[in-house]
This record gives C-alpha cells, sequence and structure tokens, in this order.
C-alpha cells in the first residue's frame, strides 16, 4: 500500500507537530504523486491542508488509497530522529505501520492504524485583495511583539504598507512596515484591506511551520479569512486558512 523513505526530518517534524494541534485522529491521502492531509480544528475556526509532493520524499511508492492514524503515535516517534537520520515508513497491512528510523542505531517502531472514513472538506472560497511576501523570522518577531499585548491581531493594508497591530488590558503594540522595508519582501494591493484574526491561532501554525519554511505568503481582504502559505524547502505546501473575528 506504501512505502516511503525521508531525510527531512525537520520539515516532517514541523509538519506532524502543527498537524496535531488540528486533530488526534489524522487521515492521509496518498498516492505515486505524494501525500496530503487536510483537516479542520476543533473550533471551526481553522483549517490546514498540506501537499507533499513525491519530490519531497527520497523514495515513494503508494497505491492510491488513505491510511487514519493517532498524530501523537506519528509525532513522537518522528521526534525521536536527528536531523541526519533518515526515516523510512510502510504500511504492510490495513491495520499498522512500520518506522525504521536509521541514523548510528537503527530502531524500528509499530503502530496501529485505525479504521477511519475519509471526508471531503472543501477550501475556503474568496478573493484576497491583499497579498504579503515575509521571511518566516520577520513574521514571527512580529507576531511575539504584539503577542505581549493582545489576544487578537489586526492586518491593515495597502498598496504601500502593511500594518499589524493588537489591543489588550496593557496598551496597545503597533508594527508599520513600508514597501521600501527589507524585512517586507513584497506587497501588492488593490484595495485598503483590514481585518481581524485570532492571534493564538495564527502564532501557533506560524511558529510550527516557519521554522521549517523558507518564506511566508498572507493573502487576504476586508472581514475575510486569511491565507497563509509556507513555502518549503523540499517543495511541500502548506496552506492554512483562519477565519476572521466577527464584530457583534
Amino acid at each position: 500500500m506504501l512505502k516511503a523513505q525521508i531525510s527531512n526530518i525537520e520539515e516532517w517534524q514541523a509538519i506532524l507537530t502543527s498537524i496535531s494541534e488540528f486533530v488526534e485522529d489524522a487521515i492521509f491521502i496518498c498516492s505515486n504523486e505524494g501525500i496530503t492531509f487536510r483537516g479542520i480544528d476543533s473550533s471551526q475556526m481553522a483549517l490546514l491542508d498540506i501537499i507533499i509532493p513525491k519530490s519531497s520524499f527520497d523514495k515513494l511508492i503508494c497505491k492510491t488509497s488513505f491510511f487514519s492514524l493517532k498524530i501523537m503515535d506519528f509525532k513522537t516517534i518522528m521526534n525521536f530522529a536527528l536531523p541526519n537520520d533518515v526515516i523510512e515508513f510502510y504500511i504492510p497491512k490495513k491495520t499498522e505501520m512500520k518506522i525504521f528510523v536509521k541514523g548510528s542505531i537503527i530502531t524500528e517502531y509499530t503502530i496501529k492504524l485505525i479504521q477511519r472514513k475519509k471526508v471531503d472538506i472543501p477550501l475556503p472560497d474568496g478573493e484576497y485583495k491583499s497579498k504579503l511576501i515575509l521571511k518566516p523570522d520577520t513574521i514571527t518577531r512580529i507576531l511575539n511583539h504584539i503577542q505581549q499585548i493582545s489576544k487578537e491581531i489586526t492586518i491593515h493594508c495597502n498598496s504601500k504598507r502593511v500594518i499589524f497591530s493588537g489591543q489588550g488590558n496593557l496598551g496597545d503594540a503597533k508594527i508599520n512596515l513600508s514597501k521600501s522595508n527589507p524585512d517586507l519582501k513584497d506587497i501588492k494591493s488593490t484595495e485598503i484591506s483590514s481585518a481581524v484574526y485570532n492571534l493564538e491561532y495564527m502564532a501557533k501554525i506560524i511558529r510550527n511551520i516557519g521554522k521549517a519554511s523558507k518564506i511566508v505568503n498572507i493573502e487576504y481582504s476586508n472581514k475575510n479569512p486569511v491565507h497563509i502559505m509556507f513555502d518549503m524547502y523540499s517543495k511541500t505546501k502548506v496552506n492554512y486558512y483562519l477565519a476572521p473575528k466577527i464584530e457583534k
């Protein structure tokens, strides 16, 4: 059903950590084109869509199918691996997955698969009027600063600048990046866009995935979900959608 070998350990560790924030039982769809995951968190506020293409694997042989497992089991084993290790995993039968962590020592694990029905989850529909490109460490620092003050983040953008801000009991915080700022890799906007998002949800995904990615793309529109795209070094694509806070 599935045989795979990977050496991009840190990337997989970041991905599995992010998935574990969303679901307990994860369903992966696999084919010879790669492996994908799509899930919605329990609050129904956020959606995570991950596409791991065949080129991201050292080896991949797979029949078109899907498998489900307790994500913490997979994550725990992957976290034991060192950056220079090689991991092989395969599914010899529908009830279990074999995982080999190969480094200076070789460890073999067997984890149980669980029976789940595949559920089709549509991606959010929408047109994005404002688009930003930042380095992962830049957006992480921005969120860290705002999170000292606020539980929410407002993104206000036009064609020349973007402002990240938050308010709380202690006061307010604001970070203003103009188009000429080297930390802002690109900005495009066809309207003055402004929306408020849950900062904890946004910061969590950016910290988890950002450390293993090379660039972060953010696109949104007035009072619409934000779409955050992470470009990974192995060509894996991670898409994150977060609903805006609706003012009463």
